[in-house]
């Protein structure tokens, strides 16, 4: 339509077709005109002569149908809204608000970093403390999972051979477990995931493979959504150009996929009765274009109505979520960690960070609280202190290496005006933190945190150090 439209009218009718209109001041022009602008422009079926000579999307394994063989802007629009994110963004990246400054030293935990004397990479894609035996397993890029002993300095005690990398782990009855696989680690749209269960028979470990096709999954969730006493599973299928939030119902011969959300950056789901009327829904984060946080509610008969609960603008880098109660008004808040920065504008973000947003009681929430941190990308939640309220850890995989002190790995301890006083280590830390576990692995009653590392080095030019694959925080608080 010949409509005079300017820049801003344009964008807020082209951009919000797919995701938020981000505002122009979330990035800089640099990273606006080199790099994110021209790849939306392309996947709207605008090329223009300045990309001759440069891969076409198909030159690079996109799949047909993420950029668009129509062209669905006229060039004399797309010009306004380029030149509106331009003349409206920052020179350079916006600095993050004024906040409190750590403090060196993690009050009531000993940190120690175990050394296995042996040469091998950091590479952990997975850490969980078993509830029972507090052993360590470990999850590692090179297809191994490590049972480790914290009773015996961490000795390995036994190991399992595992198809691809291992990501998440769900412990059975019977002393086996599921265990979810990720397939590519890289971006990828690869189905090469799955869930196995494995039993040990005879002293070795046995698997069946239960699920298989998975889309570059991250995160599995287990509980009887359907109600007939078996389990269920969400597979949280991130992907790259394609992925989904699927629901695996349990049925008499082989489960029942449901669709949740047929989109890639699905993250993290969790069981939960959300609107209170006795049926399991899923509460789930959605990252990549379409982030927030979602409910699917159960309506019965495998039925699930999908509601949003909170929505972000696609750059905020949304990574993980937890729904708990941080006030204790008896309402469940949900906090969000979003620091994710290896695509398009690898630039520090001063919205990324930790916010907390309060349930008024209603299942409507508003954020009360926000902590910059660069590349906030985990996060784990417990009263790590032993004082009746809740505390976070959060850890980094992109941060600012130049701040002082290292900002990779805080501790939130929540004091008693309901704020959160940051701590991080007294000591650097070498290397990128990738997975952390919290649980009680001396078996004293307190909860202690395992934070595991990916060197991007050892990956990429082969280990040539002593693997130290974790740093363990253990609880002296009791």
């Amino acid at each position: 339509m010949d409509l005079n439209l300017d820049g801003k009218q344009l964008a807020n009718a082209y951009c919000s077709i797919c995701h938020l209109k981000p505002d122009p001041g979330i990035l800089d022009k640099g990273t606006w005109g080199e790099k994110v602008l021209p790849d939306m422009r392309k996947r709207m079926g605008l090329f223009l002569p300045e990309d001759f000579g440069q891969p076409l999307p198909e030159d690079m394994d996109v799949p047909s149908g993420i950029y668009s063989k129509v062209q669905l802007i006229k060039k004399e629009d797309w010009e306004k809204i380029l030149a509106y994110y331009l003349d409206h963004a920052p020179d350079t990246p916006l600095p993050q608000a004024e906040k409190a400054a750590p403090t060196k030293g993690i009050p009531g935990f000993q940190a120690s970093r175990p050394d296995f004397h042996r040469i091998k990479g950091n590479l952990s894609t997975m850490l969980r403390i078993h509830p029972e035996t507090g052993d360590l397993w470990l999850g590692d890029r090179l297809k191994m999972i490590y049972i480790l002993d914290p009773k015996n300095g961490f000795q390995i005690k036994d190991s399992v051979l595992t198809e691809v990398a291992p990501v998440d782990i769900n412990w059975n009855e019977d002393g086996g477990f599921d265990l979810l696989t990720m397939g590519r680690m890289d971006p990828s749209n690869d189905s090469l995931g799955m869930v196995s269960k494995f039993w040990l028979e005879a002293q070795e470990w046995q698997s069946k493979e239960l699920l298989s096709g998975l889309i570059r999954p991250v995160d599995l969730a287990v509980a009887d959504w359907n109600g007939d006493g078996k389990q269920d599973r969400v597979v949280s299928q991130f992907g790259n150009h394609f992925g989904k939030m699927s629901l695996y119902l349990s049925g008499s011969k082989n489960p029942t996929e449901v669709i949740l959300r047929p989109e890639p950056g699905a993250r993290r789901a969790i069981a939960v009765d959300f609107d209170g009327d006795g049926n399991l829904d899923v509460l789930g984060l959605m990252t990549q274009a379409q982030e927030g946080i979602y409910v699917w509610l159960n309506k019965g008969a495998n039925q699930y109505k999908e509601k949003a609960i909170l929505r972000f603008q696609p750059a905020f880098g949304a990574s993980d979520f937890r729904f708990e109660d941080v006030n204790g008004d008896g309402h469940k808040d949900i906090i969000v960690v979003n620091g994710d920065n290896a695509d398009l504008s690898q630039v520090l973000k001063n919205y990324h960070g930790v916010r907390i947003f309060l349930n008024d009681g209603e299942s409507k929430f508003e954020e009360s609280w926000f902590y910059p941190m660069y590349g906030a990308s985990g996060i784990e939640v417990g009263d790590f202190d032993g004082d009746g309220d809740l505390d976070f850890f959060v850890l980094s995989f992109f941060p600012d290496d130049s701040q002082d002190p290292q900002q990779n790995l805080v501790y939130f301890r929540q004091n008693e005006e309901g704020g959160f006083d940051p701590f991080v280590l007294s000591e650097s830390i070498e290397g990128n933190l990738l997975t952390m576990a919290v649980g009680d692995i001396d078996l004293d009653g307190d909860l202690d945190v395992v934070v595991g590392a990916f060197d991007f080095d050892d990956l990429y030019k082969g280990a040539s150090r002593s693997w130290k694959p974790f740093i363990f925080l253990e609880n002296k608080s009791k």
